[in-house]
């Protein structure tokens, strides 16, 4: 083969490799950026995101405002007055699930679920979780272990993207072809770890039990139907990356990493993510039959390192994981559940990434067939 040639062939190859490696980024990109007369509903909305993540971010300082929100505390009465208040105008009824917990000779508290909905009268039922108490020891950390943590992002990210959500969803509620309910869950973290609970002899996820034991009160079995259980937990922090919790439904996790795939957001949810089993407000709802999923990270191992210590505040709060988790949440009801779209995520077809993989794999095929074949060609004869 001519020198010519073999330089060719080389710059050929280097080409086609560079392509493949390329192409996963070019082909998310095409999936998101559309037009400016496209419409995602199908009606007159354009086909654009309204999450505000600065306005999810003012809603965790004005938890933390509050103090710690601890069953039997002021901070916490004055908490849920204040959900209860941000959800007269972002929703269309607003439902107080009472219940008290009492354990052995401690005393008894009283708590609160907090209920908004939007769009009642549809049948089916679309609910979003997180739990609104703070934990009232700081078994992690090394200081006052005995006193209540911040809880910026354990408990007040999930209750900010919530409300923030709720108030996007609500400006075009009638796009919507489902009933959604906003659920603030109290009681959630005050479990045994470490050698301490939170509240004396309290288990991990009191409220979502204590709401699903009376589910019956709050919808009409006959008519309406629940299609998934969506929890956030934790999602505030820097280096955001959710885990595949194992008792999430396979579809619902596959089609809301899809959706963040889509948006760009490759490191919150990876391909191959790592899984955990977590005891959290999902579990009760599961047990009821209910799809769910709970989006969290790892708390344990993970990057963010401030799970039950007082460092959990707004220092330690990354408005650009806010904005993933926020628009994530958007994306994924715009592309399920507005009219005129006639998807299910029960029945989606293969997650982007794998899409992805294909064509980068068939990239690389293809380039090594064509270098072959050239090679082939461009042999030289031999002379007898």
């Amino acid at each position: 083969m001519k020198p010519k040639s073999k330089k060719i062939l080389r710059v050929l190859f280097i080409l086609i490799v560079f392509l493949g490696l390329n192409v996963e980024g070019f082909i998310s990109q095409s999936n998101y950026e559309f037009s400016g007369n496209e419409s995602w509903f199908g009606t007159s909305a354009a086909r654009t995101l309204f999450f505000n993540e600065t306005t999810a971010y003012n809603f965790i300082e004005t938890q933390l405002s509050f103090g710690p929100r601890v069953p039997g505390t002021l901070s916490h009465i004055e908490c849920a007055d204040w959900i209860r208040e941000e959800l007269v105008d972002i929703t269309d009824n607003i439902m107080t699930h009472n219940f008290t917990i009492q354990k052995y000779s401690e005393p008894s508290y009283h708590c609160q679920n907090i209920l908004g909905k939007i769009n009642p009268a549809k049948e089916n039922i679309v609910i979003f979780g997180a739990h609104w108490d703070s934990r009232n020891v700081a078994e992690k950390d090394t200081e006052n272990q005995s006193s209540p943590i911040p809880g910026a992002n354990d408990g007040g990210s999930g209750v900010a993207v919530l409300l923030e959500l709720a108030r996007v969803l609500y400006a075009y509620k009638d796009e919507l072809d489902c009933q959604v309910w906003f659920l603030f869950i109290d009681a959630e973290d005050q479990g045994y770890s470490r050698g301490m609970y939170g509240l004396e002899g309290w288990y991990w996820a009191e409220g979502s039990l204590a709401f699903v034991n009376e589910i019956d009160n709050y919808y009409n079995s006959s008519v309406e139907i629940f299609e998934c259980f969506i929890l956030l937990d934790m999602v505030g922090g820097s280096n955001l990356q959710f885990i595949k919790e194992s008792r999430s439904d396979e579809a619902l996790h596959d089609s809301i990493f899809d959706e963040g795939v889509k948006l760009g957001y490759y490191e919150a949810f990876p391909s191959r993510p790592k899984v955990m089993a977590i005891t959290d407000d999902h579990v009760a709802f599961d047990a009821f039959g209910i799809s769910v999923i709970d989006l969290i990270i790892d708390f344990v191992e993970g990057d963010w390192t401030y799970h039950h210590t007082h460092s959990d505040d707004l220092s330690n709060i990354d408005i650009e994981s806010l904005l993933i988790t926020g628009l994530t949440m958007e994306s994924f009801m715009k592309t399920y559940y507005t009219l005129n779209q006639n998807k299910d995520w029960r029945n989606t077809d293969l997650p982007t990434s794998v899409y992805l993989s294909i064509a980068v794999s068939s990239l690389f095929l293809v380039g090594l067939l064509v270098y072959l074949i050239l090679k082939k060609k461009l042999k030289p004869k031999s002379t007898s």
